[in-house]
């Protein structure tokens, strides 16, 4: 029988999200923190221009900076207009 994720928390607030050879991007996210099977993993959805976000979905690894001042490594997953998903790629520790 398939258990359901365990959503251990749900972050929401205005960040950055850069990635190497593109510039810094001012987002709006929201962050989805959930236990599968024994792994925890993030993932969720970014807001921010839309010319800033394309060169950043084209690249594998980017890093998400959280209002607190931690960070996500990143994978933009879809982009569509200005509303980007994004699903963790490292160690998902306490964001909060």
């Amino acid at each position: 029988m398939h258990e359901p994720n365990e959503v251990l928390q749900t972050l929401t607030g205005r960040g950055t999200v850069s990635a190497e050879g593109c510039g810094t991007v001012r987002v709006r996210y929201r962050v989805i923190v959930e236990r599968r099977a024994s792994v925890v993993t993030a993932h969720g959805s970014l807001h921010g221009s839309h010319a800033g976000l394309r060169p950043i979905w084209l690249i594998p690894d980017s890093t998400l900076r959280l209002k607190t001042g931690r960070t996500l490594a990143i994978s933009l997953t879809d982009l569509v207009g200005d509303a980007a998903e994004f699903e963790s790629t490292g160690a998902v520790g306490t964001l909060a």
